[in-house]
This record gives structure tokens, sequence and C-alpha cells, in this order.
């Protein structure tokens, strides 16, 4: 592609993102009420995220976890087809998919936050040795 064509993809890419996240749906705008500011996950997510040929829902990029929100779209057989070749990329650029439906997400949050919580500890290293202690003070020799 020359130049121009790159540049106007990329910017009808940023037009793609900017519209979906003014046009969320119920279930993503509960989705990032919970996982904004790490209010109830240890991790940041970013919402509508550019990644190479796709606009994600929810990506954490310090876990390499991608969530997507799947509406009715997403259950048709061009759906399923196109949402397995976007997987397919994204796993082969090192990042896990995890999908819910607008449905799950709306009437099950909970097991849907354990479900995030779990994909993120197997991502996100949570046992780091704590910082060592901070030495006291010397103490003053008595008696000089």
């Amino acid at each position: 592609m020359r130049r121009l064509e790159l540049d106007m993809k990329w910017q009808a890419q940023d037009d793609f993102a900017k519209h979906l996240r003014r046009a969320s749906t119920p279930a993503e705008y509960l989705m990032w009420q919970v996982v904004r500011n790490r209010q109830r996950c240890q991790a940041k997510f970013r919402r509508q995220h550019k990644l190479g040929p796709y606009v994600l829902d929810f990506f954490c990029p310090e876990a390499k976890l991608a969530v997507e929100c799947d509406g009715l779209p997403h259950f048709t057989l061009e759906g399923i087809k196109k949402d397995r070749i976007r997987t397919q990329w994204l796993n082969q650029q090192g990042i896990e998919v995890i999908r819910f439906t607008s449905h799950e997400i709306e009437n099950d949050t909970q097991r849907v936050m354990f479900a995030i919580d779990v994909a993120l500890k197997k991502h996100i290293k949570q046992d780091q040795p704590p910082h060592p202690p901070t030495p006291s003070p010397p103490e003053e020799e008595k008696g000089s």
C-alpha cells in the first residue's frame, strides 16, 4: 500500500474506535465500569484498543489479554468465522482472547470478573517477593 492509503486506513480505524467508544452496548458499558481504573482488577485495561487490523473491546497490555463482548452479530456463521480468524491472529501475537456474551456480562457479572481475574493471574506475576524491610536506625550507644 502507498503511504496515503495506509494513512487513510489508520485514520479510518481511529475514527472507528472512537465511534465504538461513544456507541458502546449496555454490556460493554457495564464491563468498562467494572474494569476501568483498576477498580476491581489489579491490571489496567484499555477500551476499544487498536491492535494490528483489529479494534479490541478491552485490552490489558501488561497481561497481553483481550476481553471481547460478543453480541448477536458474533453468532452468525460469518461472525463466527471472523472471530476465529481474529483470535488466531491475536494468539500469534502472544495475546490470549477471552470472550463473553452480552447476556453473561449483564446477568452473571461476578462469574465474568472471576474468569478475567483467573486469566490475569495466569499472565501477570503475582508472587513477586515483597520489598525488604527498611532497616531501623542504629541505636545510640548507652553510657558513652
